[in-house]
């Protein structure tokens, strides 16, 4: 029997990461597989930290805080986006936020319009403003380059460029990234059993839920596209199923058929393949499981049981597509309490609880999704925050570490 670290490692092992170019626009979602240089400064140029007046430190009396107050003449305007004015000795400029400041004065200060005698909002040019206290040690300056110089690494290889750094990007003016590209996934269903929804079902017929349900996890996890299949329990049928999406998709997952019963086609067809390990992993549920490469890619095998299926999808799948996708950021996780009631541990094995988080208190309790711990349990199955995993023992711990599965 394998750990659960064993076989993730197993897993991972697999994974065979490409890179391409594209243009930042197209890129959001992959992680950079280069780092990305700023092209620009932030700011780009000397500009005004706050609406007011520019004027000269030396027009001013006093050292620190003036005696003033003093009534300069207005020599022009500078909105944001307009190319600086001149500020003579012995006047003042408006400026508006993130203008720029005039250059090669190098005593400028901005004097806030809160401490001068013009009202705040659109008003007309003044001739002349009575500036009434100044501070000259704050300049209101942002000076160039104060946040990011030319050059700097703004996003190192394994950010994912969500839309903070996506802003950080377009602001430092990258135009093309060096990504990893995101995986092809392919869901391969088996059952004579299975229905895909919402399909009229007959007989001891039911709805084919894992499919839906590992198609979601692998666009959640960044897959490129998922596609959806579904074999029966024939093994031609499944072997070609599974031989024409290994050939087209970067991982193969399949829910089902991995046991030893006369039915489980998934380990009858696979386990002719040389690299294909098929057996227990010390956990519960979830225990069955398969992994290996069928057709150069990654196939794994997770059982059929909807619980069983949505826990190790989350445990193996969801790292080998953020492996292939060259994520690096940690998966996040919470302490919390156990609820009352909460599932004991195995004695045995790892038990793998999926949890909702009450975050309504001083810290979060976990409440399991189920008073009972069964790998069938798909209707219970909602609203699920995270996976607790119970070492094996005897009495249910105070705190758990909850795996997030809001991805």
């Amino acid at each position: 029997m394998r750990t659960i670290d064993e076989h993730l490692a197993e897993v991972l092992a697999l994974a065979t990461p490409r890179t391409q170019s594209l243009l930042l626009v197209d890129a959001t979602g992959h992680a950079l597989a280069s780092p990305a240089h700023a092209r620009f400064a932030v700011p780009p140029f000397d500009n005004a930290a706050m609406d007011g007046f520019a004027v000269r430190a030396s027009d001013l009396e006093g050292d620190l805080v003036g005696d003033g107050p003093w009534t300069l003449p207005v020599a022009g305007d500078i909105p944001a986006g307009a190319d600086p004015v001149d500020c003579p000795q012995g006047h003042v400029v408006r400026i508006m936020t993130g203008a720029p400041i005039p250059a090669g004065i190098d005593d400028l200060i901005v004097i806030p319009v809160e401490q001068t005698n013009i009202e705040r909002g659109p008003v007309e040019l003044p001739k002349q403003v009575t500036i009434n206290a100044a501070d000259t040690k704050r300049g209101h300056i942002r000076r160039a380059g104060s946040d990011t110089p030319v050059g700097a690494v703004v996003a190192d290889v394994g950010t994912v460029i969500d839309a903070p750094t996506l802003a950080a990007l377009v602001s430092t003016g990258v135009r093309e990234v060096e990504v990893y590209a995101l995986p092809r996934v392919a869901v391969i269903t088996t059952g004579d059993e299975l229905v895909s929804w919402p399909e009229p079902i007959t007989g001891a017929q039911i709805p084919n839920s894992n499919a839906p349900l590992l198609a979601q996890i692998a666009r959640d996890a960044g897959a490129a596209e998922v596609t959806e299949l579904h074999a029966s329990d024939g093994a031609e049928d499944f072997a070609h199923t599974l031989n024409h999406a290994a050939k087209t998709h970067d991982i193969v997952v399949t829910a089902g058929g991995v046991s030893a019963g006369a039915f489980d086609v998934v380990r009858h067809v696979a386990k002719h393949n040389g690299s294909m390990w098929f057996g227990h992993v010390a956990q519960r549920p979830g225990g069955p499981q398969g992994v290996g490469v069928s057709a150069d890619a990654p196939l794994v095998c997770l059982p059929g049981n909807p619980v069983a299926a949505f826990v190790s999808a989350h445990m193996y799948l969801v790292p080998l597509i953020r492996a292939f996708a060259g994520n690096t950021r940690p998966r996040p996780q919470v302490r919390a309490f156990t609820a009352e009631g909460f599932p004991q541990p195995h004695p045995k094995v790892t038990r793998v609880v999926p949890v909702r988080l009450d975050y309504s208190g001083a810290e979060p309790v976990a409440h399991a999704f189920s008073q009972h711990v069964g790998s069938h349990m798909v209707a219970s199955l909602t609203g699920i925050d995270g996976i607790a995993h119970l070492t094996p023992g005897d009495e249910t711990p105070k705190h758990v570490h909850v795996m997030l599965t809001t991805l």
